[in-house]
């Protein structure tokens, strides 16, 4: 949290010193004050990076602090009325706080005022009705409430009036897809409109899936569409994915999508993606976000394409066993892999049941084993206690700060008489168990011994 603290002061010094030197790329609008919702001069410079790719990121200098807005609302008085319009519905919708402490919009420089509709919305008018939003559709589907009352509104609506709200937002789904509020509506109405008119919304999309991918609201727009096209849209999805794999694995919101491509459409408009992600199978072992897709084709894909994306992890399978994110890839291998697979896992493991059981990431493989192949937790028991010793396996995994955790759960769940050799080995150690880590196995002996063990 420090870092990303200093990283993002350094981007607002850097976008102070563009303020000061060059003003010819800056902007004056007008805006509500954050507190007190008068009108007062504020100055936008961009911040490159932190922009996203959809949604450029300005800084907002006002005399309590910088703010951060999304882009569109610089100059809007010179803005083409054409495009200003396409996109804002006539006005921008920001995220200050204007009267009563409620969502307040960025007015434009001739003196936007809130729509009549939009504030019945906010004081609970029950008589708002679907003709009057109609009229103001994007003032009220880029407002916190007005979306909310959407979405709210829509499963009583029949499916004309869903039709009739979907035509008047068809031409708006880019800016309402990226928006914080905008993308609820659009996903309750691909949700809840007919198969044809779904399909139009999602085709607006089209052309726009990849940068919408990596948006923070975007993205989950695209899932959405992903979870409910039909089959002759499924192809223009992987034409604009295609190649692109990777790159939206790495990235924190495009991660997602590829997921919900392997979990949603069938395997074999998926096959791309698995030609993709072998290529670069144990980078993405190791990924953050990669892991995560590795996991779902263990859980959707086919057999055969498990097998090709595996077959470089299971050569890595020991660097990656301890490795902070591959960790959970050789989990996903015992618990869903296939039986050749889990015993592979399995036999290395027991290679170096000390090292792998103190270890903070092997340890948890350790443990899944145990826990979900047969026959294992009584394979690593006996592993355990194949030496004696200070220098044994046992002595190594219960003075250590994770290998004691195995042990614990060895304890209990154990057969009697493994909880019985179990304990007279530790209790062997002494000085070893009593100091570090061990001491927290000292309790679980006496509970061996009131079971009669």
């Amino acid at each position: 949290k420090l870092l990303l603290c200093c990283l993002r002061l350094c981007d607002v010094a850097m976008a102070e010193e563009q303020l000061m030197h060059r003003h010819d790329q800056t902007h004056f609008v007008e805006s509500n004050n954050m507190m007190g919702g008068y009108q007062q001069p504020v100055w936008c410079v961009p911040i490159n990076s932190l922009a996203s790719p959809m949604e450029p990121v300005f800084m907002v200098a006002v005399p309590t602090g910088p703010y951060m807005m999304p882009a569109g609302m610089p100059s809007v008085s010179d803005m083409d009325e054409a495009w200003y319009d396409q996109y804002y519905g006539g006005h921008w919708v920001g995220g200050h706080h204007g009267e009563n402490g409620r969502w307040g919009n960025w007015r434009r420089n001739e003196g936007y005022q809130v729509s009549p509709v939009l504030r019945r919305i906010w004081d609970a008018d029950e008589g708002v009705t679907l003709t009057e939003v109609l009229d103001v559709l994007m003032d009220v589907a880029l407002d916190r409430a007005g979306a909310a009352w959407i979405c709210r509104e829509i499963s009583d609506w029949d499916e004309d009036v869903v039709e009739s709200v979907a035509a008047a937002a068809n031409p708006h789904m880019l800016s309402l897809a990226v928006h914080e509020f905008g993308r609820e509506v659009v996903t309750a109405l691909i949700e809840r409109a007919s198969p044809d008119t779904a399909n139009n919304l999602v085709s607006q999309l089209f052309g726009h899936l990849l940068d919408l991918s990596r948006h923070p609201h975007g993205c989950r727009v695209v899932q959405h569409a992903i979870e409910h096209c039909p089959k002759e849209l499924q192809g223009p999805i992987q034409e604009e994915l295609r190649g692109e794999v990777v790159s939206c694995i790495e990235s924190a919101h495009a991660n997602f999508v590829i997921q919900k491509c392997i979990q949603s459409l069938p395997r074999l408009a998926t096959h791309f993606i698995v030609q993709e992600v072998s290529e670069q199978a144990v980078y993405l072992a190791r990924h953050r976000f990669g892991c995560r897709v590795h996991q779902r084709i263990l859980e959707h894909a086919s057999e055969s394409d498990v097998k090709s994306v595996l077959a470089e992890v299971m050569r890595s399978r020991n660097p990656l066993t301890c490795d902070e994110f591959g960790n959970y890839v050789v989990q996903h291998i015992l618990e869903f892999g296939a039986s050749d697979l889990q015993e592979a896992v399995v036999k290395t493991l027991l290679s170096d049941i000390g090292g792998f059981g103190s270890h903070k990431h092997s340890s948890n493989v350790v443990e899944k084993a145990m826990a979900v192949v047969p026959d294992a937790r009584d394979r690593v028991i006996d592993a355990i206690l194949a030496h004696r010793g200070a220098r044994s396996p046992l002595a190594a995994l219960a003075s250590s700060k994770y290998g004691n955790f195995v042990i614990q759960h060895i304890l209990e769940d154990c057969t009697p008489v493994q909880r019985k050799e179990l304990g007279d080995r530790l209790r062997a150690l002494g000085s070893v168990l009593r100091r570090g880590f061990g001491k927290h196995l000292i309790p679980l002996l006496g509970k061996s011994d009131s079971r009669g063990c």
